[in-house]
């Protein structure tokens, strides 16, 4: 499979296949991603709205975590739970809590971290937000994520998706390189990430305007 790179003002992104990918980047500061969990997702278990999502083949496959530990000092995975024979054990944890109804879906999702924290959680319930991936996390989940790295750092999501990592990493100022194997996913988060860099500068003029009125030279 071809590699197709798209280049925006504060991010990378790759469409391929990371394994392909990968050999061709150096070390990152952290990598941070909600890798598929080989679980065979299917409407029964993502619910009604499934049927619009295109799947392929991300919810039938597990890759090893393994190929990732080397690349970055810092580390993230969502359902880390499901990948104990790839991770050390951790007391870092980060816990999503989404204040559903318990019963048709998990109340909490995890992910497995070794930023040097504790147990952390995040309690926040999914409303008005437009899903675009049958695994997407909400936005202010994975700002609150990102928040545990530093700000000059380089975050890598070799299993993309709707490109929400990248929206956040946008959001709080970090600078991101994505991968994603599925086309029609590829094209949601290359719009998404640059409509949030748009968004970015808009706001940046907002702030400078006032300053600007009165004379001050920024």
């Amino acid at each position: 499979m071809s590699i197709r790179i798209e280049h925006t003002e504060h991010c990378t992104l790759y469409l391929g296949d990371c394994l392909d990918v990968l050999p061709t980047l150096g070390k990152v500061d952290c990598v941070l991603t909600d890798p598929p969990y080989g679980i065979g997702a299917s409407e029964m278990t993502l619910g009604t709205g499934a049927k619009r999502f295109f799947r392929g083949e991300w919810d039938r496959t597990k890759p090893s975590l393994r190929l990732f530990l080397w690349m970055a000092k810092k580390l993230c995975f969502w359902g880390g739970n499901y990948f104990t024979d790839d991770l050390p054990p951790s007391t870092d944890w980060l816990v999503w809590h989404k204040m559903n109804d318990g019963l048709s879906f998990s109340e909490c999702e995890l992910a497995w971290c070794n930023f040097g924290k504790r147990v952390r959680h995040i309690s926040h319930h999914w409303g008005g937000e437009e899903k675009q991936h049958p695994t997407q996390k909400p936005l202010d989940v994975m700002i609150w994520n990102v928040g545990f790295t530093d700000a000059t750092d380089l975050i890598l999501d070799p299993f993309m998706g709707s490109g929400t990592t990248g929206v956040a990493c946008i959001r709080t100022g970090r600078r991101f390189i994505g991968i994603e194997k599925e086309p029609a996913y590829f094209e949601i988060a290359l719009k998404r990430i640059k409509d949030a860099e748009r968004l970015a500068k808009c706001d940046l003029f907002k702030e400078r305007e006032p300053a600007k009125k009165q004379g001050v030279l920024v």
